[in-house]
Parts: structure tokens; sequence; C-alpha cells
């Protein structure tokens, strides 16, 4: 077969990527063992816990000895060792690992230098290191109530300077009183530590140079290294679009690239391949066809796409300017927002700390955030010269589609405004243009209202939509919807309709690369509904005829607002508990009708109801994205304090919890039921396994591993060491907890490969799949939303796919499994009249 043009400049693009990446992980390995910093790699950490173990053994063999009753002269430093167990006498294992892994970690940190360490200055740090984290220990085991706060604030601390600072601060402020170790005594333990690894490891050995005893790593430890990086290092790489269509997936490991960076991806991400079913599960995929699911993967990736040079050059220029709007992070550092005056007070000093600290975490964020822009626009500008360009695409173990490398159609908003379809159909006529207006509204948020209120409000705002793609820097319109770039892509493509409009008078020949999204209404609640036929659910997420979009997390808070004020009028008091506040839900209630309850404070639980999360699950997320959010941005303004927050949180997640459970019964119904079987399953030594509609067999590799971590917390080092091998054992309540959210993954992984399959036969070419987003060009924006919905009832009509899942555990249980939920009485082909299921 006759090669593609640009196949040999594909290998080389492959080829550089490659380099590329082992590059940056050179510079990064380079860099650590410039600072220190060894341990704290990857290669570091194996390297530690090759020999830990061994260490380990050695100190608690070492300490039992030296406090084992005998007569002579002891050591100095035992009477350091007997506070140490004194302390530790409930965790004896706690103190060794300290032991164990000051010394060892300290010494691979320093000697991956490749420098002689004076052996008197490696004992003072790892006889710091043992004294900072035992006057840690020792002060929370007196004030446990202090333990979360502070153990939060250290994690918050990247350098062991200001870890140390912050734990010494609360040392301070409750008065603890360190005991006084002898630093000499404290440097001969250090030094006894050192000897013991040097013996038991052949890692490090001593050199003697005059009076001065010196360590260094032996030429095993420095060869070993150097071998293991070499490896580590030839093994890494970075993933990239391609400039032909991806190869194809035939087999299990042939698709996708087809040079360097073939061996890097399989057609299933599959990670624990080491157990006997894993072993057996690969063996059983290889021999399947999956015929259907590697269509709708071929399908997928073998779509054109092209940058967008407008919004490219757009985008160019808002760096350029420093960036800092239209979601595009500031590219320069944040003027510090305080300065400390001469002689500070105490409570000057105290509120510097705490301003400081978060000025530094939203720096650490806009850094990340302004190095991935950077990236996806320096990779834009690289690939702006191609016609065409590809991403290849492979899926999870539950049948879920994503791209290889991560600049994608799956990326963020800046990445996807960046790409269009390339070589798109052209439209035929105002129907094709009209889904084009509806996208635009569903970027600029405006979705939770009819098909034609979205098409007026494109109209209402042509003239700011216009002005936006004449002008964009000027004219900022765009920059202030929810898609900012997308929007501007938009923009930009509306402006080329009016063009074409006042040229043609007709849409007939029009082509757009746009890619026109149809998104589920909380797409794991969609298919619980259908699954079960509940007329219920099924209405709040829009499989049934409506004419207007119900939104689910709208109506679950209408019922969280009728509760609040229930508990407004009838609520109970507060009242103290040893000393600290209960708060009654009449408060409750009255700080969340302050705060406003909105759909905003209700959408993330009522989403991840479906995958699993539940009213715990739901406190911490109402925790994190509401009220630590409010609390950090507006600071005393805010209703939540720190007395409050977490009781706010609790509340409000049992509000939703009961408002959602009204709402989809069916769902939890069904949840349940998953659970149920896969715990009987998982009685007999089962991993839970089933089939998908497609065909693909999806099996759970949750299995026990053993492992411990060692973390020394004020020096900022941490470290889990895993056996070799998983134990064998299933992980029952990981498979129990995984098989709600993995099933309903599995089903909506099956739906869009199905709906692939289906459009592919009518003629689409071009795919945008996001899981419960199905993008298609402007030109067949009609036909997708036709397949979409023909696929979903397809799915869930000619088969049962809950009597599928019984059927397969029943051949992995010797328990007879609970019946299924009882079905309700959707009629599922009303979804074909539904025109906001996918909407």
């Amino acid at each position: 077969m006759e090669k593609h043009p640009l196949y040999f400049e594909e290998l080389e693009l492959e080829a550089r990527y490659k380099t590329f990446g082992e590059q940056k992980l050179r510079q990064a390995y380079d860099k650590a063992k410039a600072e220190g910093q060894v341990g704290t790699t990857t290669l570091g950490q194996k390297f530690i816990a090759h020999q830990y173990s061994n260490v380990f053994e050695a100190v608690k063999l070492f300490v039992e000895n030296t406090l084992a009753p005998k007569r002579g002269v002891k050591p100095a430093y035992v009477s350091i060792l007997f506070e140490m167990v004194e302390l530790y006498k409930e965790e004896k294992d706690q103190m060794y690992s300290l032991l164990a892994f000051s010394a060892l970690s300290t010494l691979m940190d320093n000697m991956m230098r490749r420098k002689e360490l004076f052996m008197s200055n490696v004992s003072q740090w790892i006889g710091k290191e043992i004294q900072d984290e035992y006057n840690l220990t020792r002060y929370l085991s007196q004030k446990p109530s202090r333990e979360p706060i502070v153990t939060k604030g250290i994690d918050q601390r990247v350098q062991s300077f200001y870890r140390r600072a912050y734990a010494i601060a609360w040392m301070k402020r409750d008065g603890y009183q360190a005991p006084k170790w002898d630093k000499q005594d404290l440097m001969q333990l250090a030094a006894s530590l050192i000897n013991i690894i040097i013996t038991t490891t052949n890692y490090f050995e001593y050199n003697q140079q005059g009076t001065a005893l010196h360590i260094q790593p032996t030429q095993s430890l420095l060869d070993a290294w150097s071998t293991n990086e070499d490896n580590v290092v030839a093994n890494s790489y970075r993933l990239c679009p391609t400039i032909i269509p991806p190869k194809p997936w035939t087999t299990y490991d042939d698709g996708g690239y087809y040079g360097e960076l073939q061996s890097i991806s399989t057609l299933l991400r599959f990670h624990d391949q080491r157990t006997v079913f894993g072993k057996k599960y690969l063996k059983k995929l290889g021999q399947m066809e999956l015929t259907g699911v590697r269509k709708a993967i071929n399908s997928i990736q073998a779509t054109p796409w092209k940058i967008n040079k407008k919004v490219l050059a757009v985008i160019q220029d808002v760096m350029e300017l420093g960036g800092g709007r239209a979601g595009i992070p500031y590219i320069n550092e944040a003027p510090k927002p305080m300065v400390l005056p001469n002689a500070p007070t105490e409570e000057q000093l105290k509120e510097y700390r705490k301003v400081m600290v978060g000025y530094y975490k939203d720096e650490t964020r806009r850094k990340s955030l302004a190095l991935r822009a950077l990236g996806n626009i320096n990779l834009a500008k690289e690939y702006a010269k191609y016609d065409k360009i590809y991403f290849p695409c492979n899926m999870d173990f539950r049948g879920r589609v994503y791209p290889i490398p991560n600049f994608s159609f799956q990326g963020d908003d800046l990445n996807k405004g960046l790409i269009l379809f390339a070589d798109a159909p052209a439209c035929e006529d105002m129907e094709d243009i009209n889904w084009l207006a509806v996208h635009g509204a569903n970027l600029a948020g405006v979705d939770k209202v009819s098909y034609d209120d979205r098409i007026q409000w494109v109209k209402d705002n042509e003239l700011e939509i216009l002005a936006s793609a004449l002008d964009p820097l000027a004219n900022t319109f765009w920059m202030n919807q929810d898609e900012p770039c997308q929007f501007l892509a938009f923009c930009f493509e509306w402006q080329a309709w009016k063009q074409w409009e006042t040229e043609h008078g007709s849409p007939k020949g029009f082509v757009s690369g746009i890619p026109v999204a149809f998104d589920g209404t909380c797409s794991g609640l969609q298919h619980f509904s259908a699954i079960l036929r509940d007329p219920v659910g099924g209405a709040a997420v829009n499989l049934l005829p409506s004419d207007k979009p119900n939104d689910i997390y709208g109506v679950v808070a209408e019922k969280v607002n009728v509760a609040i004020g229930e508990d407004l009028r009838s609520g109970t008091l507060d009242d103290v508990i040893d000393t600290k506040i209960k708060f009654g839900t009449k408060t409750l209630a009255q700080l969340w009708r302050m705060y406003g309850v909105t759909r905003k404070v209700t959408k993330r639980s009522v989403m991840t109801l479906a995958y699993g999360s539940k009213e715990y699950g739901f406190r911490d997320q109402i925790f994190e994205d509401i009220i630590k959010k409010d609390m950090q941005e507006q600071k005393d303004a805010s209703v939540f304090t720190e007395e409050n927050c977490w009781q706010a949180s609790a509340y409000m997640a049992k509000l939703i919890w009961n408002a959602v459970r009204t709402t989809v019964v069916a769902a939890v119904d069904g949840m349940k039921w998953l659970q149920d079987c896969a715990k009987l399953v998982t009685k007999k030594g089962q991993v839970v396994t089933w089939t998908t509609p497609m065909g693909l067999p999806v099996q759970q590799s949750y299995m026990e591993c053993v492992s411990t971590q060692v973390r020394l917390r004020c020096a900022g080092k941490n470290i889990r060491l895993y056996g070799l091998n998983v134990t064998g054992n299933i992980d029952k309540r990981a498979q129990a907890q995984g098989v709600a959210p993995n099933f309903i993954h599995s089903m909506d992984a099956s739906h869009l490969q199905l709906t692939v399959c289906i459009a592919a036969e009518l003629g689409i070419r071009h795919f945008a799949m996001i899981h419960d987003s199905y993008g298609s060009p402007v030109a067949q924006a009609k036909t997708m939303y036709k397949a979409v919905r023909q696929s979903f009832i397809e799915m869930y009509t000619e088969q049962d796919v809950l009597e599928n899942f019984k059927n397969d555990m029943e051949l992995l249980s010797d328990s007879k499994l609970p019946s299924i939920p009882a079905k309700g009485t959707l009629n599922l082909t009303d979804i074909l009249d539904s025109r906001y299921i996918f909407s």
C-alpha cells in the first residue's frame, strides 16, 4: 500500500517528541541531583524502597540491643532512645521508621551530588530531622485536638523551612516544652544510623582524609543510578497529534502511532496486568474481535482537524498583553499584596503571614495554568502549518474513549478554541445555521432555555458578536462568556456566515469547521432512569418531551430551599457540647439562606450521585466547591467561618441527599442493587466482571496491595512502599464501591460508541466526542441530533443491560443474586420527541 506523502515527516515528528520527553526528564533529574532532592524523584524513591526494609530491621535490632539491660558503659545517646521509646511505646515501628528513613533519605538526597560530605555535617542534618519529627509527634500527643489543623497546615507548605516554622509556631502558641537533647549525643546517634546504612547497604562508604571522616556514594550506587536513570529516560516520552491519519486499531497493541511513539499506547488503558485475573482478562481481550468498539475508536481518531489560526493570533496578542482575560491566566507574577513595616508587631506579622500564604497559593496555581496555556499555544503554533492534524485515541477499561495526546478535542476551553474540523462538509439550509446559533448560545452559558430562545439570543447579541470578530481586543464581549476561546471561534464563524449570506443569499455551500456539540443532561442519571424506566427521574433529566430543558440541579435546589424554609420556622436551636457550639438547624438554615442556594450549590452533588457519591461525599464537595471558595474570596464578608464551615457543609449535604432521593428514586435503588451483587461475587473470590452492550468485557482490577507509608512531616519527605506484588486478595470494599460508577460509565461509553457507528453509516466523518457530549460539523448537526437519540433508544430496547449484568455475575457467584429493581412506566420511544435529552 502506498504510504502517505507525510509518512516520513510523521516518523520524524514522533522521534522528536520522544527525544523531547527524554530531555525534559533528564533535566529534571539533573536539577534534583544538583539541589540534593533525588529522594523525591520516582527513581530515588525506588532506590530508597529497595533497601528500606533491610535498614529498618537493622535499626530495630540496633535500638533493642542498645536499650537491653546489660553491663558496661552505655552510649550517651541512650537517654534519647529511652525518651523516644516512651513516646512511641504503642507504635515502635513508627519510631524505627523515623530513624531509618531520616538517615537513608538524607544520605540519598545529598550523596547523589557525587561530592564527599563531612560525617559531622550529615550527622547534624539527620539529627535535626529526628528531633523535629519527635517534637512534633510529642506535641500532637499532648494536644490531639490540634492534629488535623497542624497536619493540614504543614501539608500546605512546600519547603521544609516553612513546615518547621509553622510547627514551631503552634508549639510556641500552646507552650510546648521540648526536651533538651545534647547536640553531640544526637549527632552520635545519627552517626550510628549512618554506620548501619553503610554496613547494611552497598550505597555508601567512608573515606578518611587526615583527621576528617567523609562519606561518599559507592561506585556500585553511582553505576546503578546511572543505568536506571538511562532506562527511565529512554522510556520517557511526550505525546503529540499526528499529521497523517492515525494507524487504525487492528489488535490490542497495534494502532495509533507509527514510529517511536507506537509502543507507548495500547487499545485499552489497563494498568494492573500482573494479577491472575488481569492476565486472563488480557488473554480474553486478545481473542475478541470487538468490531464495533474498534470501528468507533478508529472513526473518532480518523477525524481531520486543523489549527484555528484566527483564534491563535488573538490568543497570542492576549498573551503579549500579559494574559489575565478570556480565561487566560496572567503571565507575569502578581505584585505582592502586603509589605511588612519596620519592626512589625505580632498582630502585623500574623496578618502578613495569613495574606502571603494565600498569595503564594494563588501564584503557584497561576504558574501552573500559565505553563499549560503556553504549552497549548506553542503546540498550536507548531502545527498551524499543516492542513490536517489528527488525534490518536484509545479507551479506558470501561470503554470510555480518550485522545492519547494532551492537546486534543477533549482539552480545556483554550485547547478546544484553537482547533477546527478540517474538510468539513458544506451546509444545505437554514436548519444548519440555526444549529450553529444554538451552539454559540451554549458556549455563552445560555443553555437552560429553548432552542428558539438560544437562537434569539444570538440575534439579539449579533452586533457584539460581529464586533468581537472584527476587533477582538477592542471589543471584549467574547471574553466574558462561559467558554470565551470557543465563543471567539464561534464569533469568527458567525461573521463568515453573515458575509456568505450577503454574497450568496442562501446557506447552501457555506462551510464551517466549528464542532456543534450535543451534551447530555446529568448523563449518569439519564442512563439509570432509562434502564429502570423511571418517569419521574426521566422527566427531571429530559428523557421526556418538554417545551424547554428541565434542570435537575435547579429542581433539587428548589426542594432544598423548601427544607431551609421549614428549618427557619421550626428548626433546632444552638447547643454547647464540651465547650464547642453545635449549631442548630435554624442557624444553619439562616447561613444558607443568606448565601443563597442555587443550582450552583447542588450541581456537583447531583452530578456525582450516579457515580456512587452519597451524603458524606456531598459534604466534602460542598466544602471544597462552595464554602471554602467563598471563605477565600469573601474573606471576612463570608457567612461561613472556621467555626461553622463543617457543620454547614454537613447540613447542606443532608438536605441535598434527601432532595435528590425523591427526585431520582430509581437511580438510588439501581446503585444499591449493583453494589449488593458485587458483594456476593467478591465473597466467592471473584472480581466483578460484565460485558457492555457493545461487547467489551469490563473487569474491575481492584486488588489489595500491601503498602507502608513513611513520612517526615517537617522535612516534607514522604515515601510509600508497595509490596513487589499485590497480595492476590480482592479488595472487596473497592469492588463494591466502584461497580455503580464503572457500570454507568461503561453504559455511556457504549452509547457513544454505538452513536459513532450509526453516525458513520449516515455519512458523518468528523467526530468531537467527550463521553456524554457528541460533536459533529455544523452541516451534519441535524444528523447527529437523530443518531444520538436513535442509539440511546436502540441500546436500551434491544438489550436488558441489568439482566445481562446479572447473567454475567451469576457465572461468578455461588449465591442467588437479588432481584433486579422493578421498572417503571417510562416509554423509551418518547425520547425521539425529546428535544433536550442531548442539547
